[in-house]
C-alpha cells in the first residue's frame, strides 16, 4: 500500500514502526513535527493494518478544522485505495429540522436523538411532513455514491441537505454503515452511550477497530471534560421555572418539585456562606451537598435521594409532553435530576468536589483520573499522533495506555529555518502582572512587530492577560480571538489574517493554537506573551496532590506536561514546509526552565533586533 504514494524515507519508517507496534504492543504513539505528514502517515498505517486483519478504521479529531484536514487527505488516498470513507458529526451540527424549529435552545445528544426518532417514526407511519428531510433518498444508491465520491465536510453536506431536502445526519449515518473508515469528533466517541449506538449501526465491535487519535495530547483534558459536570444555581432556577410551567408536580404529598429545588439551592448557598469565607472556591467533600440539603430542610438523607429519583420521573414526563407537542424533548428538571443522581455515584478517589462562588454558587464534580473514561478505547488498536507527546511516560500514565510503544521524529527541516528566542526581562506571573507590566508587554510586542515587519501571531497565556495588554493600547490595528467568537467568525478572521498584514492575537491552548495551517508567508513570526502556567485554583491543586501521591511528581504531571504542550503547539504553528522560515519569541523570565523540552531556545536581550537580523540573514 505504501507503494501507491511517494512517501519520504522517514514516513516509510514511521509506517513500519506503527505496523510493528500494532502487532506487538496493541498501539503506537508518534510525536512528529508540524509539516511532517502525520495525518497521511497515520491513515496509511491504519488502513494497511486494518485490511490485513479485517478491521475498520476510526479517525478521531478534536475540532472541525482538524476533521477537514483529514478529509482533504482522504479525498486523495480513498480513490487510489478503493477506500469508502465517511465523516460523521452529531445532530447538533447536522440536523436542519431542529435548527429551523428551536435553534436558540441547548439540548443534550439524548434529547435530540429522541426528537429525531419520534419524527422518523411519524414519517414511517405516513406523515411525511413530520420531517421533510427524512425520506428514501437518505439511503439511496445515488446519495451514498455522492458521499463516497465527494467525501464532503459536515458544513458542505449540511448545505447540500438543505438544498436537496435530504437529512445530512441520516445520510452520513447510512453511508457510515457501509464505510471502511469513519472520521468522527472525540466528543462523539468518548460518550459511552453514543459510541455504543454508533458501533452497533456500523456493525463493528471495539476489538475490530483501529483508532487513530489525532492531536492525542488533548486526550487527558477531553476525557476529564466529558466526565466532569456542574450543578449551578442557574440550572436549579431553570428547573424550578420549567416545573412551574407544567403545574409544579408533587413528588409526594405536600412536597413539590419547587420544594426540592429550594432545598438544593439553599444547600449550595449555605455551603458558599460557610466554606468560601474570603476565597472564590474551595474543595469540599462530596457528602457535604446531601448533608447540607438534609440538615437545612429537616429531611433524612434517604429522602433527598428519593426526591432526586422522582424528579427524574417528572423530567421524563415533561419530555413526553414536549415530544407530543412536536418539540425537542428536553427538560431542565431531568437534567438537574440526572446531575444530582450522578453526584451520589461519584468515585471519591477519581474525582474532587469543587465549590465556586461564580453565579451565586456552583458545585462541580471534577474528574482527576481520566484513565477510566478511556478504558474502552484501550480495547481497540490505537495510533496516537501529535506534535507534542513528550515526556512519553507521563502521557502513557495519565491516559492509561501504558503498553503502547512510542517514537519521536526529530526535526525534518533545516535547523537554520527557525530561530527560537526567549527574553527574561518580563514576567506574566499571576500575582505580579500589573498595569505597568501590561504596558511593558505591549511595548515589547509592538517593538518586535515594527522591527521585523513580518506576519505575526501573538499567543497570550489567557484571555484575561490578553485583555489587560490590549487595554494598555496598541498603535496599530490587529485581529483578536475572543471568548465568545463563533466558529464561522473565527474562520473568517483567520482568512483575513491569511490575506492581510494585520497581526493576530490568540490564546495558548485555544482554538488557534493547533490544527490550523499557515504555510509560507502566511505566518513568519510567533510571539508567546508569557508562560501558560495553570492558575493555582482548587482544581489545579487537587491535580497536583493526586499525581504527587500516585507518581511522586505532581509538578511534572499537573504543571510541566500541560505547559510544555501549549508552548510547543504554539511554536509549531511556525514551520509547515521545507522552505518556511520564522522566529518564535517567548517573553517571560521563567522560560529558561523549559530549555530541557525546547532545547533550541536561546536567550536574547533584544529580541526585536535579533529577530530582525535573522530575517535579514535569511533574505540575504
Amino acid at each position: 500500500m505504501t507503494e501507491v504514494y511517494d512517501l519520504r524515507e522517514y514516513q516509510k519508517g514511521l509506517v513500519d514502526f506503527i505496523l510493528r507496534s500494532l502487532e506487538t504492543h496493541g498501539g503506537a504513539a508518534i510525536e512528529a513535527p508540524t509539516g511532517s505528514g502525520k495525518t497521511l502517515t497515520g491513515l496509511i498505517a491504519a488502513t494497511k493494518y486494518a485490511r490485513e486483519h479485517n478491521k475498520k478504521v476510526l479517525y478521531l479529531t478534536r475540532t472541525n478544522s482538524q476533521q477537514e484536514q483529514v478529509i482533504k487527505e482522504l479525498r486523495i488516498i480513498s480513490p487510489a485505495l478503493g477506500l469508502r470513507s465517511v465523516p460523521i458529526q452529531g445532530r447538533f451540527n447536522l440536523c436542519p429540522l431542529y435548527m429551523e424549529l428551536e435553534r436558540e435552545e441547548t439540548f443534550t445528544s439524548e434529547s435530540l436523538s429522541r426528537f429525531c426518532n419520534s419524527r422518523k417514526k411519524k414519517v414511517r407511519e405516513g406523515e411525511p411532513n413530520a420531517c421533510r428531510y427524512f425520506s428514501n433518498k437518505v439511503s439511496s444508491d445515488e446519495n451514498l455514491s455522492r458521499i463516497f465520491s465527494t467525501l464532503p465536510t459536515a458544513e458542505e453536506f449540511l448545505q447540500y441537505g438543505r438544498e436537496e431536502e435530504i437529512c445530512p445526519y441520516e445520510s452520513l449515518k447510512a453511508a457510515a454503515a457501509k464505510a471502511d473508515l469513519v472520521v468522527a469528533p472525540y466528543a462523539f466517541f468518548l460518550n459511552p452511550e453514543v459510541a455504543e449506538r454508533f458501533l452497533s449501526r456500523w456493525g463493528v465491535s471495539r476489538e475490530d477497530l483501529v483508532i487513530v487519535l489525532d492531536e492525542a495530547h488533548n486526550l487527558p483534558d477531553l476525557a476529564r471534560e466529558v466526565s466532569s459536570f456542574r450543578i449551578t444555581i442557574n440550572s436549579i432556577n431553570l428547573a424550578e421555572k420549567e416545573a412551574a410551567e407544567f403545574g409544579d408536580p408533587e413528588l409526594e404529598p405536600r412536597f413539590r418539585v419547587s420544594d426540592f429545588c429550594e432545598t438544593l439551592r439553599n444547600a449550595i448557598l449555605d455551603l458558599v456562606r460557610d466554606k468560601l469565607e474570603g476565597v472564590e472556591e474551595a474543595r469540599i467533600r462530596f457528602s457535604e451537598l446531601p448533608e447540607y440539603a438534609a440538615i437545612g430542610s429537616g429531611m433524612k438523607m434517604e429522602k433527598f435521594w428519593l426526591y432526586a429519583s422522582l424528579m427524574s420521573v417528572v423530567g421524563d414526563n415533561i419530555c413526553d409532553i414536549r415530544e407530543d407537542q412536536g418539540r425537542v424533548p428536553r427538560s431542565h428538571v431531568l437534567s438537574l435530576a440526572s446531575r444530582v443522581l450522578s453526584w451520589k455515584s461519584i468515585d471519591d478517589e477519581g474525582y474532587v468536589a469543587i465549590l465556586n462562588a461564580d453565579n451565586s454558587g456552583t458545585i462541580e464534580a471534577f474528574c482527576l483520573e481520566p484513565t477510566a473514561v478511556l478504558e474502552n478505547l484501550r480495547i481497540s488498536k490505537t495510533i496516537h499522533m501529535s506534535g507534542t507527546l513528550e515526556p512519553f511516560q507521563v502521557y502513557k500514565n495519565i491516559t492509561g495506555f501504558t503498553d503502547i510503544s512510542a517514537k519521536k521524529l526529530g526535526s525534518i527541516f533545516p535547523e537554520g529555518n527557525r530561530l527560537v528566542l526567549y527574553y527574561d526581562g518580563i514576567s506574566t506571573k499571576f500575582d505580579s502582572f500589573n498595569p505597568d507590566e501590561a504596558a511593558k508587554m505591549r511595548d515589547l510586542i509592538s517593538g518586535i512587530i515594527a522591527s521585523t515587519g513580518r506576519k505575526t501571531l501573538v499567543f497570550f497565556t489567557s484571555y484575561n492577560l490578553m485583555e489587560k495588554v490590549m487595554d494598555a493600547g496598541f498603535n496599530f490595528d490587529y485581529l483578536a480571538e475572543t471568548r465568545d467568537k463563533s466558529q464561522p467568525d473565527l474562520m473568517e478572521m483567520l482568512n483575513r489574517f491569511r490575506r492581510g498584514n494585520k497581526p493576530m492575537f490568540a490564546v495558548m491552548g485555544g482554538r488557534l493554537s493547533e490544527g490550523i495551517n499557515l504555510p509560507g508567508n502566511e505566518l513568519q513570526q510567533v510571539i508567546l506573551a508569557g508562560i501558560p502556567y495553570p492558575r493555582p485554583d482548587a482544581k489545579q491543586k487537587s491535580l497536583y496532590s493526586y499525581y504527587r501521591s500516585r507518581y511522586g511528581n505532581g509538578w511534572e504531571y499537573a504543571v510541566t506536561f500541560p505547559v510544555v504542550i501549549k508552548m510547543r503547539q504554539a511554536i509549531g504553528r511556525l514551520i509547515r514546509g521545507q522552505d518556511d522560515t520564522g522566529v518564535a519569541i517567548i517573553l517571560d523570565s521563567r522560560a529558561a526552565y523549559f530549555r530541557k523540552y525546547i532545547p533550541e531556545m536561546k536567550l536574547s536581550q533584544d529580541p526585536a533586533n535579533d529577530a530582525r537580523n535573522f530575517f535579514l540573514a535569511v533574505r540575504a
